[in-house]
């Protein structure tokens, strides 16, 4: 156990001896110095001692006291004086270094031994509350929080500087504005209905996330929790902790939006292998009935039964293969594996291009075309998923549009870029099943005019392609009476 050392620099040498031995026999270390200045100065720097007992005036007047003044610039070590006389001026410039005592000769040696004894425990006591206020301290701000204190007649706030701090503030400004100025209104309105229950007596404590507005104006989210105290006076007062848990609360929602994404991620990925196990099961079985039938009766067939087998045969091909080209693309893009490459490109040009693919499937309807005025305008965006998106419209339009309908296709200047349009005179869509067009969690497939099997994620896959591009699209339809699609685009300026 380290012995705590006692520095006298006394001028009465009677007083160092006896009282060195004395404390030297109550287990203390004891250093002796000099009784002049520069001698206590340089030996208390030295040894670094837990108390020193100094006469106030050394080989000059005052020099104790002098010598005192010079070491309070670098330790805080208590202090006893011992002086000669009862010299008012000695006492008074001794109280500016703050001793623990100041003794006049003749002394009680064990009078002073007890105070040197309490004087070291209460200095060794003072400094485990500066070194618990500083653990504190570092507690508090690394938590980002502070303690704050309420006048439940004023509503007025005295806070820490580590509270103001964390949100900007200073400790005066906090004072002056209030809750009111440093939360929303809902906030503030929550929180004073907490404040009012508590000095009620309805509610022992409080606990309240809420936002915080900072002094750069930005929002932080705390929690700010409380109790009603009594003081030693009788005086209550609310006392309580506000912690900034912006972090906490931004992960909060992160994690959130992911647990929404998986969700969503894991409802695709069911609604997919569902499509898979069925709506790819009709198409082979239809395949397999026609050609088992062409394979083990083709002696018996007529050749226009024969022909109405291959057509048969034809369409059930072209169907699996949209549907299978539809699923692996849209499976593409929910993985993240659909290559996405931007390119200025003619609006005009392409939506030529996409138009004369689909000539044999127009005529086979007997269905009118009619090309809406050319757009001249290139817009930034990876042409294949566009093309795609068009595709699939167009497709769409021919399926459910009657023999001899008509079909307009065309683009649009606006202001913010271009509109492509898929108009049809088909049987349209009911508000009910347009509700449910472009959610794969409602995906629905309907038959075409001739019954064409639909593959329900046509749609699904527009909305997707055009939304990778920063576009939209929307439908406006009536039952009987056709549908207009429009997909909407940014433009390159």
């Amino acid at each position: 156990m380290n012995q705590e050392k006692i520095l006298l620099c006394v001028q009465e040498h009677s007083v160092t001896k006896n009282l060195g031995e004395i404390l030297v026999n109550s287990g203390f270390s004891v250093v002796v110095s000099n009784p002049v200045f520069s001698s206590v100065t340089s030996l208390a720097s030295e040894s670094n001692p837990d108390l020193i007992v100094i006469s106030a005036s050394l080989d000059y007047e005052f020099a104790g006291i002098k010598a005192i003044t010079e070491l309070r610039k670098k330790t805080n070590v208590p202090v006893i004086y011992l002086s000669s006389s009862d010299n008012k001026e000695a006492y008074n410039k001794a109280k500016i270094t703050n001793p623990i005592a100041y003794f006049s000769m003749p002394i009680e040696i064990d009078n002073l031994v007890r105070t040197i004894e309490i004087g070291l425990t209460n200095h060794k006591l003072q400094q485990e509350i500066v070194e618990a206020h500083k653990k504190y301290e570092m507690v508090i701000k690394a938590a980002k929080a502070g303690v704050y204190e309420i006048d439940p007649a004023t509503f007025e706030i005295d806070s820490e500087e580590t509270l103001a701090e964390v949100f900007g503030y200073t400790t005066q400004e906090v004072k002056d504005n209030g809750w009111g100025a440093l939360l929303p209104i809902e906030d503030f309105n929550k929180k004073k209905e907490l404040l009012s229950s508590l000095l009620q007596g309805k509610i022992r404590s409080y606990s309240l996330e809420h936002r915080v507005i900072k002094k750069d104006g930005k929002l932080a989210w705390a929690i700010s929790s409380g109790s009603l105290v009594t003081d030693a006076r009788g005086k209550s007062k609310i006392v309580g902790t506000l912690t900034d848990i912006t972090e906490r609360k931004l992960a909060e929602e992160k994690l959130k939006k992911y647990s929404e994404d998986l969700q969503k991620s894991n409802s695709s990925k069911d609604k997919f292998f569902s499509i898979i196990s069925h709506d790819l099961r009709n198409p082979f079985n239809s395949l397999l009935g026609f050609s088992e039938l062409l394979a083990n009766n083709i002696e018996d067939l007529t050749e226009d039964e024969i022909k109405e087998s291959a057509k048969s045969l034809h369409r059930t091909a072209t169907n699996l293969f949209n549907l299978l080209t539809n699923l692996l693309e849209w499976s593409r893009l929910q993985t993240g594996n659909f290559s996405f490459e931007k390119s200025e490109f003619s609006l005009g040009g392409l939506l030529n291009h996409v138009v004369s693919i689909y000539s044999d499937s127009l005529d086979a309807k007997n269905l009118k075309l009619i090309k809406g005025q050319d757009c001249e305008v290139n817009i930034l965006a990876d042409q294949n998923m566009i093309e795609a998106a068009i595709r699939n419209l167009i497709s769409n339009a021919i399926k459910f549009t009657r023999d001899g309908g008509t079909i307009t296709v065309g683009c649009v200047k606006n202001e913010n870029g271009a509109e492509i349009f898929v108009t049809d005179s088909g049987v349209g869509i009911s508000s009910e099943d347009q509700e449910r067009l472009f959610k794969i969690e409602k995906q629905f497939t309907t038959e075409g005019t001739k019954n064409e099997k639909g593959t329900g994620f046509g749609l699904l896959l527009c909305k997707e392609l055009v939304e990778k591009n920063n576009g939209t699209i929307k439908v406006k339809s009536e039952k009987d009476k056709g549908s207009t699609f429009t997909i909407s685009l940014p433009y390159l300026k």
